[in-house]
């Protein structure tokens, strides 16, 4: 086991990797950055997606930052004003437009712009997004007048987007042209190798929220690893801010971490008994994913009472139905 650092510079130094799968997206990413082409990034929510964007980008422009990174989170804007953000506009162009604006493509131009969450986008400006991508050019909104683009596009999506294309939330032309070279980011939880050496990483980063020396006891290191982080590296972050700042003393306990303690059993019993036991955390996933499937049928396959049902967003329970379709446990 190693851990990666050839090319990360302190900017990037939450890409600390040591799992192979980790290994290989980073070689991934650094070849996709010699070639000036859109790059669709899938993964969970806290994986890293923006992350590896970012190092894209400094691989391709290097760190001066001569050439603008610009982010858009395509969820976190309302539909209304996504299009203006994204295009801009002149004075005038709609009711409280008091003054031109360049819009994100503009200010991303000789560098990157990053489009998170597109799976989230509005077919209507999917259509827009596409002639952008295939004009090199965009329009503000309320003018005619085109502006050349020289702008690396990277997508970043949690959502399964051939499945949003078979189900025509998602255009089919659009995903073609997004994806020429896509990046899957595995979970934490497929690659345990990379949690401690970011614990550690991230105990150095906010070294500031304690005045001792904290150190790691092996059960803590065994709760860290045996934990399902849901969340991902975002999740784990948090965590171990929380941890730093609740700590008395040296010793990091699972309960400053907020974690489950593990509980060894005493009694022998054989491998084959051991083999036929499910783990705690595919146990969990079972009965939980049973239980959607229950609600699912108590509402007809209304996807909107179960999610409400189920205290969860509709596209929260898209996004489970995916994953259980892909495991085969549903249609």
């Amino acid at each position: 086991m190693s851990t990666y650092s050839s090319g990360i510079n302190t900017a990037d130094a939450d890409l600390i990797s040591c799992a192979a799968k980790s290994l290989d997206t980073l070689r991934l990413a650094e070849k996709i950055a010699k070639v000036s082409v859109p790059v669709l990034i899938y993964g969970e929510s806290g994986t890293g997606k923006e992350c590896i964007a970012r190092h894209i980008h400094r691989q391709q422009f290097g760190t001066m930052g001569s050439a603008p990174y610009i982010g858009v989170n395509c969820a976190a804007i309302p539909e209304s004003l996504l299009e203006a953000t994204l295009f801009g506009y002149e004075k005038g162009a709609f009711t409280g437009a008091v003054q031109s604006m360049p819009g994100k493509f503009e200010q991303a131009n000789g560098g990157t712009l990053l489009l998170d969450e597109i799976g989230d986008m509005p077919l209507s400006l999917q259509v827009k997004l596409l002639r952008v991508l295939q004009e090199q050019e965009v329009e503000r909104l309320g003018s005619t007048r085109r502006i050349k683009l020289n702008v690396r596009i990277i997508a970043a999506t949690h959502q399964d987007i051939p499945l949003a294309v078979k189900e025509g939330r998602f255009r089919q032309d659009l995903f073609y042209r997004l994806a020429v070279l896509p990046i899957t980011i595995a979970p934490l939880r497929e690659r345990p190798e990379d949690i401690l050496p970011l614990v550690s990483h991230f105990m150095q980063k906010y070294r500031a929220f304690t005045s001792s020396d904290i150190t790691l006891s092996t059960s803590v290191k065994q709760a860290l690893v045996s934990y399902d982080w849901p969340g991902n590296v975002r999740e784990l972050e948090n965590k171990v801010q929380r941890g730093l700042i609740l700590c008395q003393g040296e010793n990091l306990t699972v309960d400053d971490l907020g974690l489950p303690a593990i509980h060894c059993a005493t009694q022998k019993i054989s491998h084959s008994e051991v083999d036929s036991i499910p783990a705690i955390r595919d146990l969990g996933k079972q009965v939980e994913q049973q239980y959607v499937l229950d609600v699912l049928k108590q509402f007809n396959g209304n996807k909107t009472l179960t999610a409400e049902k189920l205290g969860i967003t509709p596209r929260a329970l898209r996004y489970r139905l995916s994953s259980m379709r892909q495991a085969g446990l549903c249609r």
